[in-house]
C-alpha cells in the first residue's frame, strides 16, 4: 500500500492516474476502476513484451479476481485525493476488504474534471500538469529532480552511485565482499564527480548498519515462518520434503544469498547517496521516482553507461517552478536526435576494446552510452536510431543496420529496440551495426 503523508505512493505506473481519473469521471465503481487499472497494466505488459511471454489467460484471471490490483487501485485513488482531484472517502485497507467497497463511487472535484479533460485531449500538457502537481505534493519528487540536475538550483547534472559487478562468486565470503564494496565507494567518493559526498567513516557505518538491519529482519521473518510451519505441522502433519535444486553442484540458496547481499549493498548505497545529497528516500521510492521521471521525459538512468560499474541518474530536462505554473524544457526534437546519432561512432569505437571481434553490438548497450553522453532520454535515442535505420536522418556519415538476433541476456532495466512496421506490427531488434557512408550495403530496415 502507499506510504502516508507526502511520501512517494507505490504507483508502479503514472499512467494509472489517467486511467483512474477517467474511470471516476465516468462514474465507475471501485471494482470497475480496479478492472480499468488491470486493463491498463495488461496493455503495458503487452506493449513491452519483447520475448513473447504475454499471457492472455493470466490477465483475464487477474481481471476476474476482485482481490488482484486492489493495492494499486487504492494507491492511485489516494493520490487523486491527495492532489485534490477527487473528494476524500474511505478506501479498502486490505485486499480481502475490497469486496465491501466494490460498489463505492467517487466524486470528482472541479480541478479533477479540468485535468481529466486536459489529459484526454492534450496528453503532453496533461502530464506536465501532473508532474507539477506531484512536485507540490511530494517534496521528494522535487528533490529527486534537483539532485539529478533538472532544477535551476541543481548543484550537479547527475547523481552517480558506485556499485560492484563480477565480484559475487563463491570464492569470496560475505564479509570480504562487503568490505570490498565499501572500499569501492570510498575510493569513488574520494575521486569526486558523483553529485554527492560523505566521509569514509560515515560510508562504512551507514552501509554496514543497513545490511545488518536487513539481515536481522530477514532472520526474524524466517523464525516467525518456522514457528508457523511447526504449528501447521502439529495440526496437519509434516509437508512432503522437496528436493533442493543445485547450481554447479552447490545448493541453489548459496548463490541466491550472495545475490541478496549484492542487492542489499545496492539498496544501502542508494540510501546513503540520496541522504548525503540532501534528499533522503527509501530504495523503493527511488525506483519509482526514476521510473516516473523517465516516463515523463524529465530524467533517465542506467546501470550500464560507460565507466566503472554504477547506477547513473541524469536530467533530460530543465524544470522551473512547481504546480500548474511549472515550465518544462526537455532535450527533444530533430536537432537532439541528430546529435545523438552523431555520437554513435565515437561510442562505437569506445566499445571496440571489449568487443573487438564483434560486428554487431547490443542496442541497449549503445543506447546507454549515447544517452549518458548526450544526457537524453531512452525514447529520444530510439526515435533517432529508428530514423537513421530507415534512411530518414540524412547525411550522418554512416548507415545503421539492425538485426533481430538475440545477443545474450538483456538486463531487466534495459530493453531492445521496438519499431513499428508499415502494417503497424512491432518488430524487435536486439543488435545493431554501423557501416561508414562509403560502404555498399543497403539500409536493412524499410
Amino acid at each position: 500500500m502507499s506510504v502516508g503523508g507526502s511520501g512517494i505512493p507505490r504507483l508502479q505506473e503514472l499512467a494509472y492516474v489517467e486511467t483512474a481519473a477517467q474511470a471516476v469521471a465516468e462514474g465507475k465503481t471501485f471494482e470497475q476502476i480496479r478492472v480499468a487499472v488491470v486493463d491498463r497494466a495488461a496493455r503495458h505488459a503487452w506493449e513491452t513484451d519483447t520475448v513473447g511471454a504475454f499471457n492472455v489467460v493470466k490477465w483475464e484471471k487477474k481481471r476476474a479476481d476482485g482481490q488482484e490490483f486492489v493495492h494499486s487501485t487504492v494507491d492511485v485513488l489516494k493520490e487523486l485525493m491527495r492532489l485534490g482531484w477527487i473528494d476524500r472517502r474511505v478506501l479498502p485497507s486490505t485486499r480481502i476488504s475490497a469486496s465491501e467497497h466494490a460498489h463505492a463511487t467517487f466524486t470528482m472535484t472541479a480541478a479533477g474534471r479540468e485535468w481529466t479533460e486536459l489529459v484526454a485531449h492534450r496528453p503532453a500538457e496533461g502530464f506536465n500538469t501532473l508532474a507539477g502537481a506531484l512536485m507540490e505534493a511530494h517534496p521528494q519528487f522535487e528533490g529527486f529532480l534537483r539532485l539529478v540536475g533538472a532544477r535551476p538550483d541543481s548543484a550537479a547534472n547527475h547523481l552517480t552511485i558506485p556499485l560492484m559487478r563480477g565480484d559475487t562468486g563463491p570464492g569470496r565470503d560475505d564479509e570480504a565482499y562487503l568490505t570490498a564494496f565499501i572500499a569501492n565507494i570510498v575510493e569513488a567518493v574520494r575521486k569526486g564527480d558523483l553529485g554527492w559526498s560523505a566521509p569514509p567513516d560515515a560510508i562504512s557505518q551507514t552501509l554496514r548498519d543497513y545490511v545488518s538491519r536487513a539481515r536481522r529482519r530477514t532472520a526474524e521473518r524466517a523464525l516467525l515462518e518456522e514457528k508457523r510451519e511447526e504449528k501447521r505441522a502439529a495440526k496437519y502433519g509434516p509437508r512432503k520434503e522437496k528436493v533442493t535444486k543445485t547450481v554447479a553442484g552447490k545448493p541453489a540458496s548459496s548463490e541466491g544469498k550472495r545475490r541478496q547481499l549484492a542487492a542489499l549493498c545496492e539498496e544501502a548505497a542508494v540510501r546513503l547517496a540520496f541522504g548525503a545529497a540532501g534528499c533522503p528516500v527509501d530504495y523503493i521510492s527511488h525506483e519509482l521516482l526514476r521510473r516516473w521521471t523517465r516516463f515523463l521525459g524529465l530524467a533517465n538512468f542506467s546501470y550500464y553507461a560507460p565507466g566503472p560499474p554504477a547506477l547513473r541518474l541524469w536530467a533530460t530536462s530543465m524544470v522551473t517552478g512547481t504546480g500548474t505554473p511549472a515550465e518544462f524544457r526537455r532535450a527533444v526534437g530533430p536537432e537532439v536526435e541528430r546529435a545523438a546519432m552523431e555520437a554513435v561512432p565515437r561510442v562505437w569505437n569506445a566499445e571496440r576494446g571489449s568487443a573487438a571481434q564483434e560486428m554487431y553490438r547490443p542496442v541497449w548497450r549503445i543506447r546507454a552510452a549515447v544517452c549518458w553522453d548526450r544526457r537524453i532520454n531512452d525514447g529520444v535515442f530510439d526515435a533517432a536510431l529508428t530514423a537513421a535505420a530507415r534512411g530518414e536522418m540524412g547525411d550522418i556519415g554512416f548507415r545503421v543496420h539492425l538485426d533481430e538476433a538475440s545477443h545474450g541476456r538483456i538486463p531487466s532495466s534495459a530493453r531492445p529496440l521496438v519499431m513499428q512496421t508499415t502494417p503497424g506490427h512491432p518488430r524487435i531488434y536486439h543488435v545493431m551495426r554501423i557501416d561508414w557512408a562509403d560502404a555498399r550495403e543497403e539500409v536493412l530496415v524499410r
